[in-house]
């Protein structure tokens, strides 16, 4: 008796079994509860191909805004000592004071999350053993030209090669731009938002606006350009921005959208590849990105997409260094860099080895069904011929 219900039970578990390995993975991790599984970005960027060969260790990214709650878990030990420029984040930026839509803490967590939170199912960021250097520049809810002006040469001359401006102006700035020329020549990345008035005027923002910085737009789950993004100008690439989880001061968590949340993974993909190339510079990190990046629109330059959306995980993958060129601009009409054989066939020859061993999975399965159904049939009764 107890057999056959032993077999009954295995022949349940083989169809459960036979019925989950025939869902498609994305299915089944939606329902583990994880943070990690609501971050569609990191999906999109390809993050977990990206890992295997950079983390973004030894980088150090600046993040000038609010200032940002090195408090948060997610964050812990990922967070520098940085400044605040403003009065408004405390003497060392590692206090958020900004509001709930224009936080540090959240351009924090799409670079450097580390997902410990919740015994390691918290937020991931893109660069997680990179560190963030907080310079707050807001005071009184708004940010101030000229503290960030001066955040932005600090970062600079304190060794910082890539720098995350979380402030936007509507106008230039002679400060900003003297500052961002200097960063430049300091050999970082300048990366901000390209701005969110697309629909209201569309006016260049800065520094997104300015000479070398680059200029970064928001993009859906659809790889669709967000409908609020600023349009035209020195658009230089597009990144997830919208819907887009990652950590808020307090201990909290944060859904948004816009160009600020897009900047940031802009900013941890160049961190993922100074970390790999350290001798390269700025210029040669910034066009391996416009190299690989994904076109969505127009080839070459497209007035919506940039150069187009981010691809970290073949940026890396793509190890032959670009040309150290000074006019980004120029990159469309350069021949971009054919990905490695290995890269343009690991998706090919994944899901080949996905289906194989689904395949055999299913055999064994099946075979061992009909021995246990086998089983479950009564001997025959022969005590009648006694």
């Amino acid at each position: 008796m107890s057999r056959h219900r032993f077999a009954g039970r295995a022949g349940a578990f083989i169809v459960l079994m036979t019925l989950a390995m025939a869902t498609p993975a994305a299915a089944s991790e939606s329902d583990s509860g994880t943070l990690l599984d609501s971050e569609w970005a990191l999906t999109a960027l390809k993050a977990e191909r990206a890992w295997k060969i950079s983390k973004g260790a030894g980088v150090t990214v600046a993040v000038i805004g609010t200032g940002v709650d090195a408090a948060h878990p997610d964050l812990r030990g990922r967070i520098v000592r940085g400044k605040d420029f403003a009065g408004g984040s405390g003497g060392f930026g590692n206090r958020d004071d900004g509001r709930a839509a224009e936080q540090s803490t959240h351009a924090a967590g799409i670079i450097v999350g580390t997902g410990r939170n919740y015994r390691g199912d918290g937020m991931s960021g893109l660069a997680p053993e990179a560190r963030v250097m907080p310079l707050g520049v807001y005071r009184d809810g708004k940010p101030q030209a000229e503290a960030t002006a001066k955040a932005i040469r600090y970062a600079a001359s304190h060794g910082v090669r890539i720098i995350d401006v979380a402030a936007s102006f509507k106008r230039p700035n002679p400060a900003i731009r003297s500052a961002v020329k200097y960063a430049i020549a300091q050999d970082a990345v300048v990366v901000a938002g390209a701005g969110d008035n697309g629909k209201d005027g569309n006016r260049p923002t800065y520094p997104a606006s300015l000479p070398g910085v680059v200029a970064v737009v928001a993009t859906d789950k659809k790889g669709a350009v967000w409908t609020s993004s600023h349009r035209g100008g020195k658009l230089t690439l597009a990144a997830p921005g919208v819907a887009i989880l990652t950590t808020a001061r307090n201990n909290d968590y944060w859904t948004g959208e816009g160009t600020g949340y897009a900047a940031p993974w802009v900013a941890a993909g160049a961190a993922l590849l100074r970390s790999e190339h350290p001798r390269w510079n700025s210029r040669q990190v910034v066009q391996k990105l416009i190299d690989t990046a994904d076109r969505k629109g127009a080839a070459g330059h497209d007035p919506r997409y940039g150069f187009g959306q981010i691809a970290p995980a073949k940026a890396l993958a793509d190890r032959a260094a670009p040309p150290a060129s000074s006019d980004l601009s120029a990159a469309a009409d350069r021949p971009r860099t054919k990905p490695a054989a290995s890269e343009e066939s690991s998706d090919d020859a994944s899901a080949l080895v996905t289906i194989g061993v689904v395949a055999g999975v299913l055999v064994v399965l099946a075979v061992l069904a009909v021995v246990l159904i086998s089983r479950r049939r009564p001997p025959h009764n022969n005590s009648h011929n006694g």
